[in-house]
């Protein structure tokens, strides 16, 4: 497994603050809402965890925003999916569904834009000071395909990790939910979803997503040996991304739309 490495260039005891992002989904709207709020912070470095382009109404925008910050990058699940789509027939209408829309963002990406995805890495380590690094994955360091939840049990984090002894900042994404916990001497942390902050639902034999209508992202803040994490979220213009997405053209847009909260 291959592993990038940067280098934040921190300065013994100055204040350095980085941005963690994740799951955008093709939601330029609250991108950009979130980039926004990133400046007003005055934060000075971003990382990005994943899962870039799809679900949304705006897949080339929302990339084409992402080299234009220079934001180093993890490979998410969609992200690979989409540079070489295999369709499935799902047992699940939510799964077909959601596949029918994944393959739709996946069209709309050329040549360029694929080579673009291909840059991402399957995991990039941070050093956030002399004493601490940061890993950054997807889904676990193993895989982008691998959930970790709150609740997920000592002994499986045990099996996650194993190979990352160094790393005391755990970051990654793919399960839409803001979240950090103590996992022995680390730190587990989730910064959520800019894009598609989903809640689980079932809905008679099916499991179904609604979306809030804010972005989430987190702030790490290191000075010295002091750490600070914050979970924010913001609101975005929702009624402009909806009727955007009414216009794209999209497969089940009406699906689509009707699995956002507006309020």
């Amino acid at each position: 497994m291959s592993i990038a490495i940067f280098s934040s260039q921190q300065e013994k005891g100055h204040l350095m603050k980085l941005a963690l992002i994740s799951d955008i989904h093709g939601n330029l709207f609250a991108f950009d809402a979130v980039l926004e709020d990133i400046r007003r912070r005055k934060v000075e470095q971003i990382l990005c965890l994943g899962d870039v382009v799809t679900s949304g109404p705006q897949p080339r925008e929302t990339l084409a925003r992402l080299q234009e910050i220079g934001c180093p990058t993890v490979m998410g699940n969609t992200d690979a999916w989409v540079i070489e789509p295999e369709l499935y027939e799902y047992s699940t209408l939510y799964g077909q569904r959601l596949q029918d829309v994944e393959y739709w963002s996946s069209q709309q990406l050329d040549a360029q834009d694929k080579a673009l995805l291909k840059t991402f890495q399957p995991t990039i380590e941070w050093p956030l000071n002399e004493k601490t690094t940061l890993l950054a994955y997807h889904g676990s360091p193993q895989s982008f395909l691998e959930r970790i939840y709150p609740t997920t049990p000592l002994e499986q984090l045990d099996k996650h990790f194993a190979n990352f002894p160094r790393a005391q900042i755990l970051a990654g994404g793919h399960v839409h939910q803001q979240f950090f916990l103590r996992y022995r001497d680390k730190i587990v942390l989730n910064p959520g979803s800019v894009g598609q902050p989903l809640d689980r639902i079932r809905v008679r034999t099916d499991v179904e997503a609604r979306n809030p209508p804010w972005a989430e992202y987190a702030i790490l803040t290191i000075e010295g040996d002091q750490l600070g994490i914050e979970l924010l979220r913001v609101p975005y213009d929702i009624e402009g991304f909806l009727t955007l997405l009414a216009q794209r053209g999209m497969p089940h847009t009406e699906w689509l739309i009707n699995s956002w909260r507006k309020v």
